[in-house]
C-alpha cells in the first residue's frame, strides 16, 4: 500500500499560506495557529440569527443582544427566531434585522428537510440557497459557510474588515491574493481578522 496523505492541521493549512502569500510569513508564526474548521452541532435555524445579530456590531454589543434574546425565548420556551418582532426590538435588535430573522424562522416553518439539507450542499450551492432568505446577504451566508459548515474554501470579499485588512498590508508591500490561498481562503480570512483584532497590522 502506499503511504498515507499527509493529514490536514492547523501547521499545514498555515504553511500552505506562506506559501502562497509572499510577506505574511512573519505576521502569521506572530499569532496563534488558527484550529481546523470544524461543523458546529447547532441547528441552522438557531445559528443563522445569531450571525445576522452580529453583522455590523462589536463582540461585545452583539453578545449583550444575543444574551438578551435568548433569555427572553428562555422565558417563552421558543426559538430566538420565534420571538415576536416587538420583542426582538426590546432586545435591541434593529428593525431590519428583526424582519430577517422573522424570514429565516419562516423558511424552517416552511422547508425544514431544506434546511437540514444545507450541511450537504457545496460552498456555492449554500451560498445561493441561504441569501434566498430575504434580508439574508452574502456576507451573513459566508460566515454560516465557514464557521457553522466548515467550508474551508471561501473568502468574503464584502466583509469591510478583509477589505481594511488587504489595504493595510498592501502600504507594507504585502499583496494578498486568495485565490492563491485555495483550498484554505477560510484560514487566510481568519488570520487576517486575527491580525486586526490584536492591532499587528
Amino acid at each position: 500500500m502506499g503511504a498515507a496523505a499527509n493529514p490536514k492541521t492547523a501547521a499545514s493549512i498555515q504553511q500552505h499560506l506562506i506559501d502562497t502569500q509572499p510577506g505574511l510569513e512573519l505576521l502569521m508564526l506572530e499569532v496563534e495557529k488558527q484550529p481546523v474548521l470544524t461543523r458546529s452541532e447547532v441547528h441552522p435555524v438557531e445559528a443563522l440569527p445569531r450571525i445576522v445579530i452580529r453583522q455590523m456590531l462589536s463582540l461585545a454589543a452583539s453578545r449583550t443582544i444575543i444574551e438578551r434574546a435568548e433569555a427572553k425565548a428562555k422565558q417563552q420556551n421558543c426559538r430566538l427566531a420565534q420571538l415576536r418582532r416587538d420583542d426582538l426590538l426590546e432586545c435591541g435588535i434593529s428593525k431590519s434585522k428583526a424582519a430577517t430573522i422573522g424570514s429565516i424562522e419562516s423558511y424552517y416553518q416552511s422547508s425544514p428537510e431544506q434546511m437540514l439539507g444545507w450541511a450537504e450542499l457545496p460552498t456555492e450551492r449554500l451560498l445561493k440557497e441561504v441569501t434566498s432568505i430575504k434580508g439574508i446577504g452574502p456576507w451573513s451566508a459566508g460566515i454560516l459557510a465557514m464557521f457553522h459548515y466548515a467550508h474551508e474554501d471561501l473568502f468574503p470579499t464584502q466583509d469591510s474588515s478583509l477589505r481594511k485588512a488587504i489595504a493595510l498590508l498592501a502600504d507594507r508591500d504585502i499583496n494578498i491574493i486568495p485565490e492563491r490561498a485555495s483550498p484554505y481562503r477560510s484560514y487566510l480570512a481568519c488570520y487576517l481578522w486575527q491580525f486586526l483584532d490584536q492591532k499587528r497590522i
